[in-house]
């Protein structure tokens, strides 16, 4: 009789668990959602010209960004989301002091200026490299005559964290 229980479990009881029918076509709502196309990627090849940059200002990034910065995307690591970036300041701008939470990889490209990373400063000229560690408090000034620019990427996704002023 037991074993007339088990089997009896055994055959019936996964039926009981099966999945409900699909609904029919007709009773399901098409939902249609405007996706953005995704940043040219990161991790595979990927050349790119600073004369081909689209630029926007870069209050599109973070609205705290004082007037007279722009960027424009290169790519963004997939798994990450991390961006690359170009980054271009007017001649006298000063990007205020800031930090993320991820490493920021800055690469100067054009134009002269100061960078500021926990205190230590740092003379940028086209070629300098600086690494902002996470969560380090860095500034930009960029010198009087032309414009600065940058590739910049972080390892993480954006976020700007702004130190206010003493």
């Amino acid at each position: 009789m037991r074993l007339h229980i088990i089997a009896a479990l055994l055959f019936v009881g996964p039926g009981a668990f099966a999945q409900k029918p699909a609904p029919s076509p007709s009773s399901e709502k098409t939902v249609k959602l405007k996706v953005p196309p995704l940043p040219p990627s990161t991790e595979e090849y990927l050349a790119v010209q600073l004369a081909d940059a689209r630029w926007m200002p870069a209050q599109k990034v973070d609205a705290k960004f004082p007037p007279g910065a722009e960027v424009a995307l290169i790519g963004a690591d997939p798994m990450s989301t991390g961006p690359t970036t170009y980054l271009r300041m007017k001649a006298g701008y000063k990007l205020p002091a800031h930090w993320h939470t991820h490493l920021e990889y800055s690469t100067m490209v054009a134009g002269k200026g100061t960078h500021v990373v926990d205190g230590k400063k740092i003379a940028s000229v086209p070629g300098t490299f600086v690494i902002a560690p996470s969560k380090s408090k860095h500034e930009f000034s960029c010198d009087a005559g032309a414009d600065c620019v940058f590739v910049v990427r972080l390892s993480g996704p954006t976020d700007y964290n702004w130190v206010a002023a003493k």
